[in-house]
């Protein structure tokens, strides 16, 4: 059997290209790199199953599940979050997708290893086989020893730490080397550039005294290379952290920078162990799958675990991509009933600050456009969903005329490209409401002040 990664191709993060390193490091070779926003067309060259480690966050396209019969996962690192409870702009949908076809997937190639407590907790509650596994950048093997100085890697914290940082090293000849994750978007990028950018990433961070970050994918490469490293985020708003906070040293940033931590950032102490067993368990598991497939030369319905036929699969999927699009209606709906009571209560707050409190006349012009102004906005916020749907279907292409399978794949994918739409409207959304409330509270704060 071949062998493939998971790649989150247009990511902002080289967190996701660390995971995929990690993953890479059991294979004896890649031979398929596979979109994670894209896995229910996959489909090798040969038509033969390709193994897959399967660590990773699932997903921002929720309806893009189950994955294609041609990959033969192993699960383990699986995070799977509401966007609503991840604090993310996206789709309304919770665990739909994970229910039905969606869990009787899962369940077949069961047990799941989950990354996070999170996860793991709410998987069981739908029926699903699942246990705490960590994640798969607990398994990467040290880099190689350089000569770069001595240095500490300060990796995404707040601003205020840094400084504080750096003042307690002054004098010390330990250089302060401010570095971020986040990159530029290139869904071109290829593998052979990703990987090089990564292994320089953890070179650097293995020849360091110590890393500081608030970052997962730097903290848990740090806990298996055996790098001394300082957590410092707030771990009460992360779900993606429990339970590594009993792994790692931490402190929350307004604790550092009330004085409350004892790190020595010129000696360190050595990590806590408590990540080692979990470390051990994700090798073995990968390394016996990885066995266990090398000469496995059965075809992909022999292989497969899930027994479900396309059919059932697309006919699944269909009723639950419907179910979920009238969802979004009504998400989308409240949506826009929530921005123009905003906007109104914008009006009010406007006419406690200010010139508008004096200038009565003004007021009603202003007031005339501006709450003409939120019916248009309400209407703004409302996709045309006719107009969606024939935008949809210029891009597709007319549907099949007789029955079958094929008819069913179109509507399938017509489905999920629909739902694709509707994350845009919703993601845009997200972003209006979140900075109309923070102009609010702005504005009640000045008028309270008045």
């Amino acid at each position: 059997m071949k062998y493939g990664i998971l790649l989150n191709k247009n990511n902002l993060n080289i967190g996701d290209d660390i995971q995929a390193y990690a993953t890479a490091q059991f294979y004896p070779e890649v031979d398929y790199f596979i979109d994670r926003e894209s896995m229910p067309t996959f489909k090798t060259d040969d038509g033969e199953p390709v193994a897959v480690i399967m660590n990773a966050w699932y997903m921002w396209k929720k309806w893009n599940w189950p994955p294609s019969p041609y990959i033969y996962p192993l699960f383990v690192g699986f995070h799977y979050a509401d966007h609503q409870l991840a604090k993310q702009p996206g789709s309304p949908l919770k665990y739909e997708m994970l229910q039905g076809e969606g869990g009787a997937y899962l369940n077949a190639w069961g047990p799941i290893g989950c990354r996070d407590h999170f996860t793991e907790e709410h998987l069981k509650a739908i029926g699903v086989n699942a246990y705490f596994s960590g994640c798969i950048t607990l398994t990467l093997p040290k880099q190689k020893k350089e000569d770069r100085g001595r240095y500490i890697c300060v990796v995404d914290v707040d601003e205020r730490v840094t400084e504080r940082i750096e003042k307690q090293l002054e004098g010390t000849g330990i250089e302060v080397r401010v570095m971020t994750h986040n990159q530029e978007r290139n869904s071109d990028r290829t593998w052979e550039v990703r990987e090089a950018d990564t292994i320089e990433r953890l070179t650097e961070y293995q020849n360091a005294i110590c890393v500081v970050t608030k970052r997962l994918h730097c903290a848990l490469p740090c806990l298996a290379m055996e790098v001394p490293v300082l957590l410092v985020k707030d771990m009460t708003n992360d779900i993606r952290f429990d339970p590594y906070y009993s792994f790692l040293h931490w402190v929350r940033p307004k604790d550092f920078l009330a004085g409350k931590c004892d790190y020595d950032f010129a000696n360190p102490p050595e990590n806590k162990p408590d990540y080692k067993p979990y470390r051990e368990d994700i090798i073995r598991r990968c390394k016996e799958f990885v066995a266990a497939v090398a000469d496995d030369e059965r075809p992909v319905d022999e292989a497969s675990k899930y027994k479900a036929t396309e059919e059932e699969v697309l006919k699944w999927r269909i009723g639950a991509t419907a179910n979920a699009i009238e969802i979004w209606k009504e998400t989308l709906s409240k949506e826009a009933r929530k921005y123009s009571d905003l906007q109104k209560e914008k009006w009010q707050l406007m006419k406690q600050t200010g010139d508008y409190k004096k200038e009565y006349s003004l007021i009603r012009r202003i007031k005339h456009k501006y709450y003409n102004k939120i019916d248009a906005t309400y209407k703004n916020l409302l996709p045309d969903y006719d107009a969606e749907w024939a935008k949809v279907d210029e891009q597709l292409g007319p549907a099949p005329e007789s029955d079958g399978i094929e008819k069913l794949r179109w509507e399938d994918m017509r489905d999920r490209m629909m739902c694709t739409r509707l994350m845009d409207f919703s993601g845009r959304n997200f972003r209006q409401l979140r900075d109309f409330r923070r102009a609010n509270k702005k504005l009640r704060k000045e008028a309270k002040e008045k």
